[in-house]
């Protein structure tokens, strides 16, 4: 079996997925998403059994998924997948319209938007754009002076959708992240931040194991499943009211901390899922 990893580098996850392919018997190579030069149906693209979706740029990466369905390919994550993933409304609206848990949020379009969202969650809130990951603009408002002064550079700076922006009632503490490969979880762990409020790990936050049935598995396997994505991350928060909500759902999962926090063979999960040949995910909940 030959499983084509479409990334636009070979990272520290990549190189684990190619490593655990060729533990299992198959055949995995890193295809260049700027080399691919794909047209309909992604014709040109070097042979695979399936594509899986890495590539740290979301247009890229959604572009070509849907060239490459076109053609008749595995894709994993789908292009209607990604579609839901990439787009935090779009997330939202998916998993609120399903019954699932989601933090209370306001479509902010303008300054009085803004100005409203602040008034009906109250402070502290989260203002996010709808794209964008990693924690990047992603802001903490604590008073009314910064939510004015931030929305300055939306205002000057913004194009297109970085004028979408998302705010919502904020949770503080520590979140959990799970990975999710098919049917199965692949790993849970929980992310605190240091000095920055954001718990990414890319802004420093500091990963550790969680207590065996501490997360509950079920809810973000239901979450991929109404996202239709096949490999993704998971991003719990813990609601003050009781129980989780669902943050986001990752469709190009970063998991050297789940690795380091949790001891799993994350990689070895995924490609055994992949290398089982049958997606456990047809079609996502996709809105109108």
């Amino acid at each position: 079996m030959r499983i084509a990893i479409v990334a636009d580098r070979v990272g520290w996850e990549e190189r684990l997925l190619l490593a655990a392919a060729a533990g299992r018997g198959a055949t995995a190579f890193w295809l260049d998403d700027g080399d691919m030069c794909a047209g309909p149906r992604a014709a040109s693209a070097a042979p695979a059994d399936v594509y899986l979706i890495r590539s740290r740029s979301y247009t890229r990466g959604a572009a070509l998924a849907g060239l490459l369905s076109d053609g008749g390919s595995r894709v994993v994550n789908t292009p209607a997948a990604i579609a839901v993933c990439q787009d935090k409304l779009a997330t939202t609206r998916a998993l609120a319209t399903a019954g699932l848990p989601v933090p209370d949020f306001r479509l902010v379009l303008s300054r009085k938007d803004l100005r409203a969202a602040v008034g009906q969650l109250g402070l502290p809130c989260v203002l996010k754009p709808v794209f964008g990951g990693l924690g990047r603009r992603v802001l903490l408002i604590r008073d009314r002076d910064l939510a004015e002064a931030s929305y300055d550079y939306v205002e000057h700076y913004g194009q297109s959708f970085d004028r979408v922006l998302l705010a919502q009632r904020y949770h503080p503490g520590q979140d959990q992240r799970v990975i999710v490969a098919g049917p199965n979880v692949a790993a849970a762990y929980q992310r605190t931040g240091q000095d920055d409020w954001r718990a990414n790990v890319a802004t420093g936050a500091v990963v550790s194991p969680v207590p065996p049935g501490s997360v509950p598995h079920e809810l973000a396997v239901a979450a991929a499943n109404v996202a239709g994505a096949e490999v993704c991350a998971v991003d719990l928060l813990t609601d003050p009211a009781g129980g989780s909500v669902i943050c986001e759902v990752n469709h190009v999962p970063m998991f050297r901390g789940a690795v380091a926090a949790s001891g799993r063979d994350i990689a070895g999960e995924i490609v055994s899922y992949l290398l089982a040949g049958t997606p456990v995910r047809d079609r996502p909940g996709v809105l109108a």
